[in-house]
């Protein structure tokens, strides 16, 4: 063989040695960055978070507040009452709500009786709001409904029914789960949150929300179509 044609092919094996030994690298380093890319981030999913009502016990001076917040001097807390007020979560939305028993305040009659109120009032016996009126010796319900994360404590809380006709004797604040379980089997309402147990008029019933109004369930009179499963808090 010519020297030329040797170092020809001495020339043609030292390149191609050249090229597989990079085509080999650029495989190796192919391989690894694929094995060692940092893997993408995926955060977990977060639950909702559902708020519950604040239930440290409330104390007079903040019911006090609450009551002027909304009433300022037209209406004050009645003395009398055993008890005087208590909460829940009336319209279950998941903000905890002031009911308190109230009285209108010495000559301030007039007051409560304003055109434009802060408050709505209401009979849950009567359908005749128009003519709806608070009289100098009457008992009456406040509830004052939560807002923010102060429940009924927050400066602006101040939606509240004020109804007539409703403060009764052996009060007491019952879940929807524990007001099925007393009256399975019975026709029932679709209560929004908890419910008043009371005695009422000579009857064992319950206050409760619905429907954006407040109304009194009798176990031995409510008439129902049928009766309603599965009530939980709307809101909540």
């Amino acid at each position: 063989m010519s020297t030329n044609k040797h170092q020809a092919l001495h020339f043609f094996i030292l390149t191609s040695i050249a090229c597989l030994c990079t085509f080999v690298s650029g495989c190796s380093k192919s391989k690894n960055a694929l094995v060692e890319a940092p893997a993408t981030y995926q955060p977990s999913p977060v639950a909702p978070q559902i708020k519950m009502p604040n239930l440290v016990p409330p104390k007079l001076p903040e019911v006090q507040d609450a009551v002027h917040r909304v009433f300022k001097d037209a209406a004050v807390v009645d003395s009398s009452a055993n008890p005087g007020f208590f909460t829940g979560d009336f319209n279950g939305d998941g903000s905890g709500d002031l009911a308190v028993v109230l009285k209108p305040a010495p000559n301030k009659i007039a007051d409560m009786n304003e055109p434009y109120p802060a408050w709505l009032l209401r009979d849950p016996f009567s359908t005749e709001r128009a003519t709806l009126n608070v009289e100098l010796g009457d008992v009456l319900l406040a509830i004052i409904h939560g807002y923010g994360d102060n429940d009924w404590r927050d400066s602006q809380a101040t939606q509240t029914f004020l109804l007539k006709n409703v403060v009764g004797s052996n009060i007491s604040v019952k879940t929807a789960q524990e007001f099925m379980k007393a009256n399975s089997g019975k026709r029932l309402p679709r209560p929004q949150g908890d419910l008043i147990g009371q005695t009422l008029r000579g009857n064992n019933g319950y206050l409760y929300y619905a429907s954006a109004n407040y109304s009194w369930y009798d176990p031995k009179k409510f008439k129902s179509s049928k009766i309603d499963v599965g009530m939980v808090h709307g809101g909540r």
